[in-house]
């Protein structure tokens, strides 16, 4: 199988990429809600970067199994505080989607995602990215730094 490595100092300027979006864009974020596993370590270094609290959700889809959404402290967030859900890769949309789905559902008025990586073909289209990557012709597997 193919891989795509990551280095630090890669991630590091996935970060700055993304940091530089949220500046440059009309919208902070209150809290930076990151996705167990893989969207963990990018919450915690914009949560740093920005200063903002950081929360913790889980969500793991995979092998089209239909898991639950647990937003566990998200759910005491007040309704009318701006969320930056992150994760480390967008690839099929479907996360990402099920998790704005739930936001909304529960009453969150201003909630917006990114992710380090984009699969731009898939139709769920996040806020802020870093690096595009299209499956249908790049299906390298992506290994971030703190996998190895």
């Amino acid at each position: 199988m193919n891989k795509l490595r990551l280095s630090w100092e890669n991630f590091d300027q996935c970060i700055s990429d993304i940091e530089r979006q949220l500046i440059f864009s009309d919208w902070m974020p209150d809290y930076i809600v990151g996705v167990k596993r893989g969207g963990l370590i990018p919450a915690i270094t914009l949560s740093h970067r920005f200063n903002k609290p950081l929360i913790m959700m889980s969500c793991q889809l995979r092998d089209n199994k239909d898991n639950e959404v647990r937003l566990y402290e998200v759910e005491e967030l007040p309704r009318d505080k701006k969320v930056l859900v992150v994760d480390d890769i967008c690839d099929s949309g479907v996360t990402l989607s099920k998790i704005i789905t739930e936001f909304v559902n529960k009453g969150f008025q201003s909630v917006k995602t990114c992710a380090l990586f984009y699969n731009t073909s898939q139709k769920f289209v996040v806020d802020y990215q870093s690096r595009i990557i299209d499956r249908l012709n790049d299906n390298r597997w992506i290994v971030f730094p703190w996998e190895n």
